[in-house]
């Protein structure tokens, strides 16, 4: 076997064990836990409160990296959206049928607008109106 292994398992049983003795001072009341010989423990108060403020914090650093983003986006209306440094065209040059999967690259917008809109405009441009 190999060491991770070893380490994973005792991971695993310690993270069982931990949790039981969470769960028994949570629920026994005091006196059980002093007939155990347990004479020091925490207030019941942090029972609720730990958990509550490690959801908090992922709430809270979920919310600031979603925020954060928000923050480094482009505007709607920037030409960066469309092409910047990043952008990888497609090389014509290179055929891919032989080699496998094709690499990735971005799609021209003028593509992309022909796919998503000719329909309609080509509708509207010769089908009339029709009047009520």
């Amino acid at each position: 076997m190999k060491s991770i292994e070893i380490y994973g398992f005792i991971g695993w049983i310690a993270s069982y064990i931990v949790f039981v003795i969470y769960l028994a001072w949570v629920f026994l009341p005091e006196s059980a836990l002093h007939s155990l010989g347990i004479h020091y423990f925490p207030q019941k108060y942090w029972a609720l409160a730990i958990p509550s403020f490690f959801v908090a914090t992922i709430f809270t650093v979920i919310t600031g990296y979603a925020a954060l983003n928000y923050c480094f986006c482009n505007h709607f209306n920037s030409y960066e959206n469309i092409e910047d440094k990043y952008t990888r065209l497609h090389n014509l040059k290179k055929t891919e049928l032989h080699e496998g999967l094709p690499e990735v690259y971005d799609i021209p917008i003028n593509v992309v607008n022909n796919v998503l809109y000719w329909q309609k405009e080509m509708i509207e441009k010769y089908l009339p109106k029709h009047q009520d």
